[in-house]
């Protein structure tokens, strides 16, 4: 939105703190529903969307326009990627015994299929993990489509991937949450 790209040149320019104020109150709600989609921990969220807003703050000054929502999009994904990386222990999913098998166990969910999953608290954690054990391209277009409600055309910039990587990542999420929350057998 051209109102958005005024609202963070004012800031990077003049130092406008409410201009940049304005542009957080515009984008937190997806910019949160999208790090929840991407952080397993609910806790690390606002740290993360901090974070992601000091990065912009620090960028500012070199920001030289386009689109402002698919920068925040990435900004946001490379923050949490960064913080996971810092957090994450890596467990094996080949793992028969000890903390492999466990997390082996949880990665099927039951319940609805995906349309009806967001009916309740509970439906919404099983989809909240289920998107959490696709795999990590996939992942980051179901959430930058879902909850950053991008065009997969903006999605395929931002992560630098043919348009049609992006379709068939969107297409594969589906179909997998859709057999995890038992939509198809």
């Amino acid at each position: 939105m051209e109102e958005d790209v005024q609202l963070l040149f004012a800031y990077a320019r003049r130092g406008d703190v409410q201009s940049l104020a304005a542009l957080v109150r515009r984008h937190a709600t997806w910019m949160q529903a999208l790090l929840r989609g991407m952080l397993p921990v609910a806790a690390d969220v606002d740290d993360v969307f901090q974070e992601t807003w000091m990065r912009v703050i620090r960028a500012a000054p070199r920001y030289r326009g386009g689109m402002v929502k698919p920068y925040l999009a990435t900004v946001a994904r490379s923050a949490a990627i960064d913080h996971l990386r810092r957090t994450r222990a890596v467990v094996s999913l080949d793992d028969e015994e000890g903390e492999g098998a466990e997390a082996a166990a949880t990665v099927v969910a039951e319940g609805p299929a995906p349309g009806e999953a967001f009916e309740s608290q509970a439906t919404s954690d099983d989809v909240r993990r289920a998107v959490n054990t696709l795999p990590e391209g996939p992942r980051q277009v179901l959430l930058m489509r879902v909850e950053g409600e991008l065009s997969f055309r903006e999605i395929a910039a931002e992560l630098a991937i043919p348009l049609g990587t992006a379709l068939t990542w969107m297409r594969s999420a589906t179909l997998k949450l859709r057999r995890m929350l038992g939509g198809e057998k």
